[in-house]
């Protein structure tokens, strides 16, 4: 039962802090002194180092409309649109507060109403994270792998922990996962001079390292053949 519990926070990104702003997340106006900002690349490199995040950049080139074109269907809110089911959740948490995934302290110290209030407390949690998610529109994801290569319905389902799921994710993503922290990297260049005419553009986000996107840069390469895709992996170093 718990296996199909996915924490609020499964969809957070990382942050990366040595790329420049993107265009889409850029602050309108300077933050307020004393508010904390972007959290620099040493404050995760650890986690990074241990295996789990890839940093890629993807190099988008060709004429300008077909560009334009590409950015335009690429953006979206940036996250899979899994059904959301609290009542699940809730069940799940429960089940892993009051069973063999609790930690020591949380059996010697939480009865059963206590771990059912811990319960609905995380249930509502995740539901007020789930409605921000879905209005999260104001700054769309500049590079939306759903947009791009949508998941169909009968995908979509099966929920974010189906295996076949996350085989359908795996073989036409490349990963199972929506990528994190997508910035489109403004003053990169092609690294070549390019015919008149066209223009670059690159994208810089997070995968699982074990999960390389090239099923997803195949398809839209076979989509928009008048443009050049260079998908590579960066050091973090």
């Amino acid at each position: 039962m718990t296996e199909n519990l996915r924490f609020p926070w499964a969809d957070l990104p990382p942050v990366k802090g040595d790329e420049p702003l993107s265009d889409s997340t850029a602050p309108l106006t300077p933050a307020p002194r004393g508010r904390r900002g972007r959290r620099p690349l040493a404050a995760w490199r650890d986690a990074a180092a241990e295996g789990y995040w890839q940093w890629w950049h993807l190099l988008v080139h060709g004429p300008i409309a077909a560009v334009d074109d590409f950015a335009a269907t690429a953006r979206g809110r940036g996250l899979i649109p899994w059904p959301f089911d609290g009542e699940r959740v809730e069940e799940d948490m429960f089940a892993l507060a009051i069973g063999d995934g609790a930690s020591a302290h949380t059996r010697r110290g939480l009865s059963i109403e206590g771990c059912r209030i811990l319960a609905r407390q995380f249930r509502d949690a995740a539901e007020v994270r789930h409605s921000h998610n879905l209005m999260r529109m104001d700054r769309p994801c500049v590079l939306d792998f759903h947009a791009l290569v949508p998941i169909p319905s009968s995908i979509l389902r099966l929920g974010a922990t189906h295996p076949d799921a996350l085989s359908w994710l795996r073989r036409h993503w490349g990963t199972a996962e929506a990528p994190r922290n997508v910035q489109r990297l403004v003053g990169r260049k092609a690294g070549r001079r390019l015919p008149n005419g066209h223009k670059p553009v690159v994208y810089g986000f997070f995968t699982p390292r074990a999960e390389a996107p090239e099923p997803l840069v195949a398809a839209v390469r076979a989509r928009w053949p008048d443009l050049s895709f260079v998908l590579s992996a960066r050091d973090m170093a």
